[in-house]
């Protein structure tokens, strides 16, 4: 009898193994129709495999981010909610992401705000969670909370081109320029030549065009910084004439002018990421030998010259991405930002 029931036990989890076997090469064959953009195909494979298998978390969370590209949010919603519901550790924080972007795309931001907020207390400080709460706050218009996030998924990984722009987008609508300035340079830096680069050089363009009249927020004090006296020096910089060559080199001389002089500033008793992150790197760029190549790579989807440039100068480039990478980009990661405190 014991033999029996051992048999039994054997053959049942034989055949719970190749069942899970079949789910998995289905999961992976939507998965693969998933990323050709094959959505409805990938469903399918999905729903076989739950048939196979009908405890996949991993088949519900894949089906609903099918969902979610073919814009059917509630289902999306609902299918990143079994996922959540059954605490699957190895795609919750994925599903939460996944069911918050549909809420927002449903123009539920609220609710989508406390499932990202629900997020980070049951998976912790994640850069994407905080990214996505970011985004959702943007698109709220609550800026300050907006760049608060934006700022903790910088602190968390700061190779992401994404929370670079959007946090230089939140700060200058809270008329923090200065800022906003080193941030959209840094999102240059990771992401040059894309059309969403040449949209954010063209911003901080308008930072240092901007035509501001004696006593406007934006001339105010900034984190210590008398943005009255560096705007006024900045304008001395402009060029009279309004041809390329003249607003690059307008652009390179009003950042070296605000880089330099924002770095002689620095003391022990500043605090957050300006001073702890943007400032000590554009000053080591400043004192690397590549700042002029570097004007020239962070320019090159706005000024057709620096692309030429680019190209023809591919040794310079390469050798300022390599001190970039292994030279000034290990001290940033042992950088302390501090505290919250240049968002106040």
């Amino acid at each position: 009898m014991k033999n029996i029931i051992f048999i039994l036990i054997l053959l049942f989890a034989t055949l719970s193994i190749k069942a899970q076997s079949s789910s998995e090469k289905l999961i992976r064959e939507g998965v693969s129709l998933h990323d050709k953009g094959r959505y409805k195909e990938a469903i399918s494979s999905y729903e076989e495999a739950l048939k196979v298998n009908p405890s996949s978390m991993s088949a519900v969370y894949e089906m609903s981010l099918s969902y979610l590209k073919l814009n059917n949010y509630e289902r999306a919603v609902s299918l990143s909610s079994k996922v959540i519901n059954a605490n699957f550790q190895p795609l919750l924080m994925d599903a939460y992401i996944v069911k918050g972007t549909a809420l927002a795309n449903m123009d539920k931001m609220s609710d989508a705000i406390k499932t990202l907020n629900d997020a980070i207390v049951r998976c912790g400080d994640e850069y994407l969670l905080h990214f996505n709460l970011g985004l959702c706050y943007f698109n709220s218009k609550d800026n300050k909370m907006a760049a608060h996030h934006l700022r903790k998924a910088i602190e968390i990984d700061a190779t992401h081109s994404s929370a670079f722009l959007l946090y230089a987008y939140a700060l200058n609508d809270l008329d923090q320029w200065v800022q906003s300035f080193y941030a959209f340079h840094f999102f240059l830096l990771l992401e040059p030549n894309t059309e969403r680069s040449k949209d954010a050089f063209s911003e901080m363009l308008d930072i240092l065009n901007a035509k501001l009249e004696p006593g406007s927020v934006r001339l105010t004090p900034e984190d210590g910084i008398d943005r009255e006296w560096l705007y006024k020096n900045i304008q001395l910089k402009k060029p009279q004439g309004t041809d390329s060559a003249s607003e690059y080199s307008y652009f390179v001389e009003a950042s070296k002018l605000i880089f330099f002089t924002i770095a002689q500033m620095q003391n022990d008793s500043q605090s957050g990421l300006l001073w702890f992150f943007f400032v000590p790197t554009y000053e080591e760029i400043l004192g690397s030998g590549h700042f002029d190549t570097y004007c020239r790579y962070v320019s090159v989807a706005y000024f057709p010259e620096s692309l030429t440039w680019w190209d023809k100068n591919k040794t310079q480039v390469d050798n300022f991405i390599e001190w970039f990478e292994h030279g000034q980009g290990e001290a940033d990661e042992e950088a302390d930002f501090g505290d919250d405190s240049d968002l106040e």
